[in-house]
């Protein structure tokens, strides 16, 4: 059967046409190694932009390039949103997935976030907007950031302050199962911002009962928590693919939504 491509696809098709220009920067380097992150710079240059900083999702395993929101990133850029796509050291063929790996890229996580904010001005970013983003473990390494204390790298300079002010998350890993020191979702506190998760009801991997529990907790410190599921829908759902994945449309629609609410699209 032939799958149908929602209505809001029709208006995000002209968009995909033209393909964002992206820069590379290196944002930290240890020992030889070079840590690389992307910029696709928001189209509206009149006063400063938000900016998302995204995290990949590949169960913490290394990836060539962090790929997984190239396509989100256009279409926000159109919208005067610009994006950040962080590279990390992640796990490569054959390393244990133990917690010098976890840490190593919460540290990365966190020194890419601090890199964004240090060079705010170069790019044209407006301090108070700007979001963490990820999907699966990139989504973990976003709530980590936002509340797990300490990871911080000896070359940061940690005066300049995480806070990011939106978390949009895909499928996050919670780290539910985490010893407590390694577990973002058991240090919640009070002043942790905004969040919106995008969550399929057939996802075994990070079921949908996580994202309710993150909900939950967040309400309790007083924070707002959005939830967008999506019926029978398993893990990586939302991914652009080949471009004829509805449920891709769909999640970018829905986060345009929660975008505009808090003030990152004008309505």
């Amino acid at each position: 059967m032939r799958q149908v491509i929602p209505l809001l696809a029709i208006f995000l098709i002209p968009v995909l046409g033209h393909s964002g220009e992206r820069e590379k920067f290196i944002y930290k380097t240890v020992g030889d190694t070079e840590i690389e992150l992307y910029v696709t710079h928001s189209e509206k240059t009149d006063s400063p932009s938000p900016a998302i900083v995204w995290y990949y999702g590949s169960g913490l395993n290394k990836r060539e390039e962090p790929n997984q929101f190239y396509e989100q990133g256009k279409i926000l850029a159109k919208m005067g949103i610009t994006s950040v796509y962080t590279n990390i050291r992640g796990a490569v063929k054959g390393e244990a997935k133990d917690e010098a790996l976890v840490i190593r890229c919460i540290e990365d996580a966190k020194s890419a976030f601090r890199w964004v904010r240090a060079h705010a001005e170069v790019f044209n970013l407006d301090q108070e907007r700007i979001a963490v983003g990820g999907g699966s473990s990139g989504g973990f390494l976003s709530i980590a950031i936002v509340n797990l204390p300490g990871y911080d790298a000896k070359t940061d300079d940690t005066q300049i302050p995480l806070k990011p002010s939106l978390q949009i998350l895909f499928n996050p890993g919670l780290g539910l199962n985490n010893p407590e020191h390694l577990s973002p979702f058991k240090h919640i506190k009070k002043g942790a911002p905004p969040a919106v998760i995008f969550q399929g009801n057939a996802d075994t991997t990070t079921p949908l009962a996580g994202a309710f529990d993150y909900q939950r907790t967040l309400d309790k410190v007083g924070t707002e928590c959005h939830i967008f599921t999506y019926k029978d829908q398993g893990h990586g759902f939302f991914n652009y693919r080949d471009g004829s994945n509805p449920y891709y449309y769909k999640t970018v629609g829905d986060m345009i939504v929660f975008l505009e609410e808090h003030g990152y699209i004008d309505k």
